[in-house]
Formats: C-alpha cells, sequence, structure tokens
C-alpha cells in the first residue's frame, strides 16, 4: 500500500461529522461510541473544522469548562488542512509531523473523501 488512497479505501469506518452546534460531550460520546479521536465538523453540507479527543482535552478539561454547555463550534480548529489521496503514505506522515496533526483529511475535487491518522499509519505499518 503505498497511496492515501488506498490506505483510505482499507478502512473499514467512513467518514463520521458532527454539527458545529452539538455539544462536547456528545461529540466525545460519538467518538468514544465509534472508536475514533477526531471528527470532522459539517454546517450546511459544508466543512467548517475538525475536533479531536485532544482539543477535547485541552479546551475544555484542561479549563474546566461546561462539557454540556461547551459547543463543538466553540472548541473545533476552524481552518482545515487536507491532503490528496495521491499523496503517498510518506507524504501525509510528513506533512502531518511538520504540522503537528494527528488526523488528516483527505480532499478529492473539493469533496472530503476519508481520513487519515497517525494510528491508521501505525497500523499499516505493523500489518
Amino acid at each position: 500500500m503505498e497511496t492515501v488512497r488506498e490506505l483510505i479505501e482499507s478502512k473499514p469506518v467512513g467518514l463520521i461529522t458532527v454539527k458545529p452546534d452539538v455539544s462536547a460531550k456528545d461529540a466525545m460520546k460519538l467518538m468514544d461510541d465509534k472508536h475514533i479521536h477526531s471528527l470532522l465538523v459539517y454546517k450546511d453540507e459544508r466543512l467548517v473544522g475538525i475536533i479531536s479527543s485532544s482539543d477535547y482535552a485541552k479546551k475544555v478539561l484542561a479549563i474546566g469548562l461546561d462539557q454540556e454547555q461547551t459547543k463543538v463550534q466553540d472548541i473545533m480548529t476552524p481552518h482545515v488542512s487536507t491532503i490528496s489521496p495521491e499523496a503517498t503514505i510518506m507524504e501525509s506522515m510528513q506533512f502531518m509531523a511538520s504540522h503537528g496533526f494527528h488526523h488528516l483529511p483527505v480532499e478529492e475535487d473539493g469533496k472530503i473523501v476519508g481520513m487519515v491518522s497517525w494510528s491508521d499509519i501505525m497500523h499499516l505499518m505493523l500489518n
């Protein structure tokens, strides 16, 4: 397996998304239920951000915010970087490492078609 496309096509779970007005608590429950660590945030079928379990830990738990009153839009990262499905696994690793990302949406023709994470890459390398 060499490309990001091959990696995302091999994943058992598709894209899991959330709306910006969902509570941080509900977003974390969804991540826990799906055994994932990030969610893409969509409003009116448009990508507006990304939220991860580390965002929750740093922006809700560490500060002591109310997890039911805090909305995804309050703690998400609004400017989302993406990678092409034709990028190599090595290119995705270099991009994530250089930007400090743990999750990277895959974009093709203006549409998000998948997500690659460090966990995905480690799983790939170990099998």
